[in-house]
Formats: structure tokens, sequence, C-alpha cells
């Protein structure tokens, strides 16, 4: 079954609470329309961050998608299908916003086009590369605003959340509570400034259900599989990171700890998708082929 869902039904918060927008299936598709990071209030370059922007209405995710059967304990896969942008996006500055947010001493905003699969800044073209920045659902307990990352998934801007991939999240309430948001059309790793090209899109997924516990959100490619942590502080995210890579490639392969973290450490990658946002977020990338 395929469903549509309008991007007039977001949320601003991961939560138990939050009432279903649409009940879905395992199996079923849906068209999600996406709000831009700062629900569209900011369009044109006049327009800026400032004391009177409201900071609450920020990170808007659309939904939030009941899953039948979906109960702690359990994944839920999300499958990226397609991602169509709109045609411009908007790039914030704002002090104290972003790693050198103590270097800016006023917001700026500049408006970037999109054309011809490019996006245009200044006189400059690059290529797209959309991906999702929130992909979440509830947690177990409490709310968690859509701008911060966790076990829950939520604000991971990480690149490979992307068309292809599969999003893993953990499941901590009956119907997972999904929702999806704050795309960017092209982001650095790092997302260094506080923000990517913000834009308004339509996403199509594929939702699944597995009988797999996981502890944070994993990303799968074609070729590789991406073990996400997110924490106040990097350290942590990153021994949590190497934690998830390991552990999965000695149970694969059947071998120790020893050989394992030997392996992990000779084959795979250590990342950061950002560290902007109040949680650090790193990725271990494994490739499919030491497996």
């Amino acid at each position: 079954m395929m469903y549509r869902l309008k991007r007039g039904n977001v949320v601003y918060e991961m939560s138990k609470t939050n009432k279903p927008a649409l009940y879905i299936n395992p199996g079923d598709e849906i068209l999600i329309e996406t709000e831009d990071c700062f629900s569209h209030k900011i369009v044109h370059e006049s327009q800026r961050l400032d004391k009177d922007f409201d900071f609450s209405k920020v990170n808007p995710a659309t939904g939030p998608i009941f899953v039948r059967n979906a109960l702690p304990g359990k994944t839920i896969s999300i499958e990226i299908k397609r991602i169509e942008l709109d045609t411009q996006g908007v790039i914030e500055l704002y002090p104290g916003f972003g790693v050198l947010g103590d270097s800016v001493n006023k917001s700026m905003t500049k408006v970037v086009k999109m054309e011809n699969n490019q996006a245009v800044f200044d006189t400059m073209r690059l290529d797209l590369k959309p991906m999702i920045g929130v992909i979440g659902v509830a947690p177990f307990i409490g709310s968690i605003p859509c701008g911060v990352p966790g076990a829950h998934g939520g604000n991971l801007d990480t690149l490979e959340i992307t068309v292809g991939s599969t999003v893993k999240l953990p499941v901590f309430t009956e119907g997972a509570l999904l929702a999806i948001g704050d795309v960017h059309a092209l982001m650095g790793q790092g997302e260094v400034c506080g923000t990517g090209v913000e834009t308004r899109a339509l996403v199509e997924i594929k939702v699944v259900l597995e009988d797999l516990q996981i502890s944070e959100p994993i990303v799968e490619t074609d070729d590789a599989i991406y073990f996400l942590s997110s924490d106040k502080a990097l350290d942590t995210a990153i021994k949590n990171a190497v934690r998830y890579t390991v552990d999965y490639i000695s149970e694969k392969k059947r071998i120790t700890f020893e050989d394992a973290y030997m392996l992990a450490s000779i084959s795979c990658d250590l990342q950061i998708s950002q560290v902007v946002n109040p949680l650090k977020t790193v990725k271990m990338r494994l490739p499919k082929s030491i497996l």
C-alpha cells in the first residue's frame, strides 16, 4: 500500500504522547512531504535568525507514523527510495551557532537555488547530494526535540541517510512513531556552520519490521554498514560506535573479540556525521567486503 503524508502533519519533538498522523503495515510505502528546518520562515536573504525567531519551531519532522506490530525490542528498517528537492534552499549563520560560532558577529542568510541537479552558491555550481537530517522514533520515556540526535535517531545529520540506503532504528514504544524531516540538498561531513542547504522535499520510503535488537541507529548502503552513536562527549560516541562494529564483526565472522578488534582497526573507517547538535554523532564504516 502506498500512502502520502503532507507536511502540515509535523512534530517538533519525538514522544510517545504524539498522536499518529498515519497508520501503516510493515511493507507499506509512504510519500512524505517534509518541511525545511526553519519551518519555511526564512525564504529570502532579508529574513534571518534573530532574538525574535521562535526556536521551538525548528527541525519539524513529518509524522508520526504508527507502524503496526512494531513493539519494543524490535527494529524498523526504513528504505529510502526517492528524495525530490524544492527549487531552493537556505544556509544560515548565527552568532554562537556552529564550530566557529564565536567568530560570527551577526546572522546571515544565503539563498541557494537548485537547478540542473546543482546548487548555485554565488558563482559556483555544486552537485546536489540530497540527504535526510532528521529521522527518528519516539524514545522510551519523555520527549526529545527533533533537533537532538540519540539512540532513537532524530537529528543524525548523516550523509549516508540518502537514496538507496536503509536506516535501522530501535523501537521503544508501540508503533515506533516514525517521523522524518530536515532534508539537505547538500551538506559536508560535520555540518560545521550548523546548517546544510536546508530545503523542503518529497521523500519516498518503505518501512519494514525486523526481529532485531540494536542499541543505536544503523545505516546500510550497497557496500557498507555504518554504526552510529551520539553523545555529548565525542570520545564516548566514538567508543560506542567502535564497540558496535567490533561486536558485529565478531558475531558475523565467528571470530574472537581480539581478532575482530584488529580487523576493524585495519579495515573500518571512523567518521564524523555532525558536531553542531546538542549531542555529537559519529559513525564507523564497516565495508561489506570483509564479511
